[in-house]
């Protein structure tokens, strides 16, 4: 399973109001990109942002996630490529 939010963090959540609630996640997103820079070899990091840019309905960014992944793990991308699919990620 890949890693996500705690039911806690989650509960937390839903009770800011709704820009706090879009500031957090654009935060938490930010943040996985960092991480994502500093080790690209993190597949399961960058199957948890293409499945945040899909839920926030970003398919062109989930897609160039996608692309950025398969570039950074090569010998991944049909691991990859499978869970984009599952996500229903265009240009699959």
């Amino acid at each position: 399973a890949i890693p996500g939010p705690t039911r806690d963090q989650m509960q937390a959540a839903s009770a800011l109001p709704k820009g706090q609630q879009d500031q957090m996640i654009e935060g938490m997103i930010s943040s996985l990109e960092g991480k994502l820079k500093a080790n690209p070899a993190y597949v399961d990091g960058w199957i948890m942002l293409i499945r945040s840019r899909m839920t926030l309905g970003q398919t062109a960014q989930a897609n160039a996630a996608m692309k950025n992944a398969v570039a950074a793990n090569p010998t991944q991308a049909k691991r990859i490529r499978d869970e984009a699919n599952l996500l229903s990620v265009p240009g699959v």
